[in-house]
């Protein structure tokens, strides 16, 4: 099995077998569940606190920012030792980490331990998206992509509606409890069904000096860089969504944990969908196409919810558009992780590392910054489409350079 890795020429694939899907792509998917799953009690975890809603955000972004440099860290280690190791110590150390969330006694220690929440999931994230790389190629590795973002887009749906459901029988800290056994059900199935997937021979050496290398290979590459610029750009604004979206349905339209809930979860239902659509059309149309069909149409959303909120027309408009932002992150998803992995693929794990890491790091900078714009349906649709509209522009520019090199 041969593919084109840009910069390296036609290489081999080298890895094992790849591990069984859905549990790789539930470990891969964990940490984005971990924040989907307590979204609706972000106002309820405040009042607890005695804090601001400010202020506990910042717990979502803290986690958002361990993540990212999290993977970071991890996905260079997993070029020179393995995968298997790192996917151990994250999904036992997330186990951990959550217990640690569940006990906290003020929002101090609540942050405290979503970093090393953080930090423990991106291990597992990025070690399983680099699992991939080492045991596909070509089109087969764009369909498993897809197959793992479908399984994951089920996580804004499943998410929320548990976490409705958790603070109907207990607090918020029995979400935590909850996101521990699955950390520790994870780690049982890394120990019993995952095998390493990169060969000794295959591994690049450890140490700064190995991993900066392979950073500054890939950042070399122009159009790695443009895909990750786009992630970032597109990210920023999708996490404006993610974390002030609650506050706008619970705040100004008045919307229970529950009703919010709904909203939630009917919204990233359209991702299920759009994902399942990306893997029946990506052999059809090329990676890129879907890519920028996705943004563009994720930049139309946002901007009929930035309209819906200027012209003051209520809730139904923006929950509608914000369903076509997330259908159209069904493509941006899967496309961008399979285009990045393909131009890195000479360092799997660096790869995975430098698109997730920037990608959460920059991305979750939208979390705070809707916020402190006013955190209304305004101040969210704002950042959403001036963001979106960004990464078009990128994508469009780097695809038409690239036609012409």
């Amino acid at each position: 099995m041969t593919t084109e890795r840009a910069g390296t020429g036609p290489t081999t694939a080298t890895g094992g077998v790849l591990p069984p899907i859905v549990p790789l792509a539930l470990i891969v998917g964990v940490s984005p569940f971990a924040t989907d799953m307590y979204i609706p009690a972000l106002p309820t975890i405040a009042r607890e606190l005695g804090t601001t809603p400010g202020v506990v955000q910042l717990s979502l972004t803290a986690f958002l920012v361990a993540f990212a440099v999290g993977q970071l860290l991890a996905g260079p280690v997993s070029d020179g030792i393995g995968r298997r190791p790192l996917l151990l110590v994250g999904t036992a150390g997330f186990a951990l980490a959550s217990v640690g969330c569940a006990l906290a006694p003020d929002v101090g220690t609540l942050v405290a331990t979503r970093v090393l929440q953080g930090l423990a999931g991106a291990a597992g994230a990025v070690a399983g998206r680099a699992m991939v790389s080492d045991t596909t190629t070509g089109p087969r590795t764009a369909k498993v992509f897809g197959t793992l973002a479908a399984i994951n887009a089920l996580g804004p749906v499943v998410a929320p509606l548990a976490g409705g459901a958790v603070l109907t029988v207990g607090s918020w800290r029995l979400m935590f409890v909850v996101l521990a056994v699955l950390g520790a059900a994870f780690t049982v199935a890394v120990v019993l069904r995952f095998g390493e997937t990169l060969p000794p021979a295959a591994r690049g050496g450890t140490g700064f000096r190995a991993n900066g290398r392979r950073i500054r290979d890939l950042l070399a590459i122009g159009r790695f860089r443009a895909y990750v610029l786009t992630g970032v750009l597109s990210t920023i604004g999708f996490f404006a969504y993610i974390a002030t979206s609650s506050f706008v349905f619970q705040q100004q339209y008045g919307f229970s944990e529950q009703r919010y809930t709904l909203v939630f979860a009917t919204n990233a239902s359209m991702m299920v969908v759009t994902t399942l659509v990306f893997r029946r059309v990506v052999g059809r149309f090329s990676e890129d196409t879907l890519l920028t069909a996705g943004l563009a149409t994720g930049t139309l959303g946002s901007a009929v919810v930035l309209v819906a909120a200027l012209a003051g027309l209520g809730p139904v408009p923006v929950w509608c558009a914000l369903a076509v932002v997330t259908g159209a992150w069904g493509f941006v998803l899967p496309a961008a992780m399979t285009r990045t992995q393909h131009v890195g693929a000479a360092h799997p794990g660096t790869a995975a590392a430098l698109q997730g890491g920037l990608t959460f790091g920059l991305g979750g900078l939208g979390t705070p910054l809707a916020g402190a714009l006013g955190g209304t349906a305004t101040a969210m649709g704002g950042v959403m489409v001036s963001l979106m509209a960004a990464a078009v522009v990128v994508q469009v520019l780097a695809t038409r350079r690239g036609r012409t090199a």
